[in-house]
């Protein structure tokens, strides 16, 4: 089992994301969905993220820590979600997109954007640009 790629209260470190994550949360997390579910975005789906925000958040957060092996339980996912919903979002939308689930989040490349998300352990990680924590075991619920 595998930690989070990426810190959830690093959300400020893509200030674009999180701006789109905090003024449309729902669409933001209808679109992981349709990701998640390789199914088309629109907009059933940020009607139902919208009327079921805290479920459907805590089910992609579910779902992509089961896809991609990653340490944590249902319980930490629906703290999270509800607690800090925005980041817990960014957080998502990184992670999607860093682990090649493309888009990760509205507004996010369909194509390799690896160069806007290289992993700090990456030989080719810029250290100039360097926002996150040397220590990537993110443990955080």
């Amino acid at each position: 089992m595998s930690n989070w790629s990426f810190p959830i209260f690093d959300c400020c470190s893509t200030p674009f994301i999180s701006l789109v994550t905090c003024c449309c949360c729902p669409c933001q997390v209808a679109r992981q969905r349709a990701t998640l579910k390789r199914d088309a975005f629109g907009c059933g789906q940020c009607l139902f993220s919208f009327f079921c925000l805290p479920f459907a958040a805590c089910l992609n957060r579910y779902e992509i820590r089961a896809k991609h092996n990653i340490r944590g339980t249902s319980i930490g996912d629906c703290v999270c979600c509800c607690w800090c919903g925005c980041c817990a979002t960014v957080q998502q939308a990184r992670e999607l997109d860093y682990k090649g689930d493309k888009p990760g989040g509205l507004f996010m490349s369909t194509g390799d954007t690896s160069k806007d998300y290289q992993h700090p352990n990456s030989p080719n990680y810029d250290t100039q640009n360097d926002n996150l924590n040397k220590n990537n075991d993110y443990d955080i619920v």
